[in-house]
């Protein structure tokens, strides 16, 4: 299972997103979590259709601010179809 997530070190809506991903690394580390700088990573964010921050990849879902953590676990699961 992976998460993407698109942000920036200037965006202040990014600040509770970052506290959310650090809280799933921690207590989920089974899930792999690319974490994409946008100002630097243009390019790959125009080939993710990401148009703003933050935004968060899990599975199918997109999340445009720090969802809840059940909801993330969830996107995650219905995408894989498994999750301890």
């Amino acid at each position: 299972m992976k998460v993407i997530y698109y942000k920036s070190i200037i965006c202040p809506r990014c600040i509770p997103t970052n506290r959310l991903i650090k809280q799933l690394k921690q207590a989920h580390p089974e899930i792999e979590v690319e974490e994409i700088e946008i100002i630097t990573h243009m390019s790959r964010a125009r080939q993710d259709d990401v148009h703003h921050v933050p935004t968060i990849i899990a599975g199918d879902r997109r999340f445009y601010k720090a969802p809840r953590m059940e909801e993330l676990l969830n996107a995650l699961q219905a995408s894989s179809g498994a999750f301890a």
